[in-house]
């Protein structure tokens, strides 16, 4: 036996992480686009599946995926629980421009793994 310790286990040096001055700039471009999406909705009412729903499903999908993105660089640790709620609600969404994969079982089996997970656990 080695008295090495295994890579795994290692600690990555501060300096090798991500630095806030980068965290700020990604979160910074993702509110940009955050607001564009938001002005880019589409007034009134759409019928579903007409193209004005399936616009307003695309752009709802962008809104939901970039606080799946904001939820993954905002802050020192990453929530798992809040990340896994928001991969359920991209997934949720996407079943609507995807049918026919599985995509709203996907989001079923997330929603089901959150009861199993520790509802405080963050990953640094």
């Amino acid at each position: 036996m080695s008295n090495e310790a295994d890579p795994e286990d290692r600690r990555t040096p501060r300096e090798s992480r991500l630095k806030q001055e980068h965290r700020e700039s990604i979160l910074g471009a993702l509110k940009q686009v955050h607001e564009r999406v938001h002005e880019a909705q589409p007034e009134g009412a759409s019928p579903m599946l007409s193209q004005g729903w399936v616009d307003r499903r695309r752009l709802l999908l962008v809104d939901l995926a970039l606080h799946l993105c904001e939820e993954a660089v905002k802050g020192e640790t990453v929530g798992t629980r809040e990340l896994a709620e928001k991969v359920h609600s991209v997934l949720y969404v996407a079943k609507d421009l995807a049918p026919g994969h599985a995509l709203e079982k996907a989001a079923e089996l997330v929603l089901e793994a959150l009861g199993e997970g520790d509802p405080d656990a963050h990953v640094d």
